[in-house]
């Protein structure tokens, strides 16, 4: 056991904090509960979180310990042993695990750590398809749960440009949006907006120079997604993670029209009920989001009337392509509207009128000439148009100020 203190020294020793973006929800995220789980995508950052705590808790001192699950470490030795060491033998207080839904069984060994070993604090990562609630043994009053997403496009200005700006409410933005597009100094920030439309979203770009590098790294980013994460947790046949392959790519490459299942079940040969499962697994592990019907009734809420790639880098992977036609494009504006209020925690639902409504709002998203025509009927009614640096008047808002939600 020794052995995974000099792992952790060697990881340490290569990793430099000072060097590391600290993004405000980092701040969010606390370690008051017997466990904290941070939950996201692959490469949006949560192994650096880890380490960052597993610092700030004292491992170079050897008061904490950072593994990863997938050590070898673990083909022989049990999370539960190692547990019951580290409370008997060190001073060790935080035990910090990396990628937790590679362990088998981890469910049950973290509910017998957080009953036995009630001094020792475990801090875990995981996909964002782990289920700690539904599961035989749920933690869910044991568990503190955060999801981590990528960058917004204040992060990624402030990542790339070594600069502070402010996050905006969604209040100011409405209400305000004249006056806090006068107040950016951002000299072409439309450019750097088409950046982060394609290349923008994972801070792992940074370490890329090439945009076919970093789409060919998102290519396999959600592919590992697909056969590691969700084939091990929901234990899936590699001939069906095929199929869930390709009804991702679907989502992707489709325009954004309403969705329809039984169309696809078809189109894939398989049952609506498989096709609605495995909808639900891309949704959990990150990959798409998907859009609600605000009308009540029974059943209505359970069932998505539209679904889109998670962010828009995923489009730009899945095409290769630096140019996009129209209907691509106008993918693209929803997909980052979608993400930017979501990754805000703002409720968004399907337009009965204009595209969106999220609180009172209705959003009609669409490119300069975007007319309010549509949702002239509308009190609360806006346009969020593209190419544009400010707006007009109260309900032309341009779509670059709602990537300073988060």
């Amino acid at each position: 056991m020794e052995k995974l203190f000099e792992t952790q020294r060697l990881i340490l020793e290569q990793f430099d904090p000072n060097k590391i973006y600290h993004r405000l929800c980092y701040n969010k995220l606390t370690l008051d509960n017997f466990g904290t789980g941070i939950v996201g995508q692959r490469g949006v950052g949560k192994t650096t979180w880890l380490l960052l705590q597993a610092l700030k808790q004292g491992a170079r001192e050897r008061k904490a310990l950072y593994v990863s699950a997938d050590n070898l470490f673990f083909v022989e030795n049990r999370l539960l042993d190692l547990a019951d060491w580290l409370y008997k033998e060190t001073a060790v207080k935080f035990l910090f695990i990396d990628e937790i839904h590679k362990y088998p069984n981890w469910v049950q060994e973290l509910k017998n750590i957080f009953d036995i070993y009630k001094n020792l604090r475990i801090v875990f990562s995981g996909s964002s398809a782990i289920d700690i609630i539904h599961s035989k043994y749920d933690l869910s009053r044991r568990v503190t749960l955060h999801t981590l997403n990528g960058l917004s496009f204040r992060e990624y200005l402030e990542y790339y440009l070594d600069i502070k700006l402010p996050v905006y409410t969604l209040s100011n933005i409405i209400n305000h949006h004249l006056e806090l597009a006068q107040e950016q100094t951002i000299s072409q920030i439309l450019k750097y907006f088409r950046e982060y439309l394609r290349t923008g979203y994972y801070p792992f770009f940074k370490l890329l120079t090439q945009d076919q590098e970093k789409y060919q790294a998102i290519e396999n980013t959600a592919q590992k997604t697909i056969y590691e994460d969700i084939g091990t947790l929901h234990k899936i046949h590699s001939t069906n993670l095929v199929i869930i392959e390709k009804i991702f790519k679907y989502v992707v490459s489709s325009s954004p029209g309403e969705l329809n299942t039984h169309k696809l079940s078809q189109y894939l040969g398989k049952d609506f009920e498989t096709i609605d499962n495995y909808l639900k697994y891309l949704h959990e592990a990150g990959l798409i989001k998907f859009l609600y019907s605000n009308k009540k009734g029974k059943g209505i809420l359970n069932k998505p009337i539209k679904m889109y790639p998670d962010n828009t880098n995923l489009i730009y992977a899945n095409y290769f392509l630096p140019q996009t036609s129209d209907d691509t494009l106008g993918k693209i504006r929803e997909t980052f509207i979608v993400n930017s209020l979501q990754n805000a925690g703002h409720p968004v639902f399907y337009g009965e009128v204009g595209d969106f409504k999220c609180n009172d709002y209705h959003f009609e998203v669409g490119g300069k000439n975007k007319k309010i025509t549509q949702l002239k009927s509308e009190k609360n009614g806006y346009v969020i148009a593209d190419d544009i640096l400010t707006g007009t008047g109260k309900s032309i808002i341009p779509i670059y100020l709602f990537g300073f939600l988060s």
